[in-house]
């Protein structure tokens, strides 16, 4: 099955970090997840995809991680602005989370499609 991709652009508040993310032609799903880093940082979601479909295209400099808990999905934010952008996802190790917040051109206000919400505050990898 060949699935057709179209390239959407995401940016931290400032514009220094820039991703390219390959997505299918609409947002299917977004992820809303309790556990206490997205609750604080992020709380209104995003988007899971293959890493292979991620690429920071501008700002490395920019970059500063936050690793917490058991170290398996580092969190990306913004020194400049304090934006969280993306993450490794700890449920799927071959996925980067994107913030919805900051996909372009993007209202969470037009989305129509589902919202999962997820229970990270009791993720099933630590039970």
């Amino acid at each position: 099955m060949v699935v057709n991709l179209t390239k959407r652009h995401a940016s931290c508040h400032w514009g220094s970090i820039r991703l390219d993310i390959d997505l299918e032609n609409r947002l299917l799903e977004i992820v809303r997840c309790n556990c206490s880093i997205c609750s604080k940082s992020k709380g209104f979601g995003m988007i899971c995809v293959s890493q292979e479909n991620v690429t920071v295209v501008e700002g490395f400099e920019s970059v500063t991680e936050y690793i917490f808990n058991t170290t398996e999905a580092p969190h990306f934010f913004c020194i400049i602005c304090g934006t969280h952008t993306h993450h490794k996802s700890r449920n799927n190790p071959d996925k980067i989370c994107i913030n919805v917040a900051c996909i372009d051109d993007f209202n969470i206000a037009n989305y129509k499609g589902d919202i999962e919400n997820f229970d990270g505050a009791n993720h099933p990898r630590d039970l």
